[in-house]
């Protein structure tokens, strides 16, 4: 019989060769930490945090210039569904959380048709963002984007049209 010695001794001396030749036969290491984030899920925490900036946008916009909120809490609530569409396309592993901070948020304007040009222009440039993602997409993601580029593009013609 062994005594615990000599199997923790064994132990330490084939476990670092087991894991030497693993990693040689093309598996990856699992002691090396999880591994990078696939471009198609950087793409995709890019689209998030976007999606993300404009909820924050349209919510510090209503709550700076209530008279806007008629006008823009249905946008909102469409931006909300699409963050939401967005997330749910990650799957985080437990105990762990993918989701992006953003390190900035987009400033609302200091009058009111200032703020509506800036969501303006938010708009206009997330439209531009969600259809440079389709050439790289997957035919899911795909769809997701240009939906989601869609929407952004009547937004535009809506905050066009608003009545200050």
């Amino acid at each position: 019989m062994l005594l615990r010695r000599q199997v923790l001794a064994a132990s330490t001396t084939t476990l670092p060769l087991f894991l030497g030749l693993a990693g040689c036969a093309g598996h990856p290491n699992p002691l090396s930490g999880p591994p990078p984030l696939s471009p198609d899920v950087r793409t995709l925490m890019t689209a998030v945090t976007a999606e993300d900036n404009l909820v924050y946008l349209y919510t510090k916009t209503i709550a700076s210039y209530s008279s806007l909120g008629t006008g823009l809490s249905p946008l909102l609530a469409e931006h909300q569904a699409h963050l939401a569409a967005l997330r749910a396309r990650i799957i985080e592993p437990p105990g762990k959380s993918l989701r992006p901070r953003p390190s900035s948020r987009p400033a609302i304007g200091a009058s009111m048709a200032e703020a509506v040009a800036r969501l303006r222009a938010a708009e206009q440039a997330a439209v531009t963002a969600q259809l440079g993602r389709l050439p790289a997409a997957s035919p899911s993601e795909a769809q997701l984007y240009a939906s989601i580029a869609a929407s952004e593009a009547t937004h535009v013609t809506i905050l066009k049209g608003l009545q200050l």
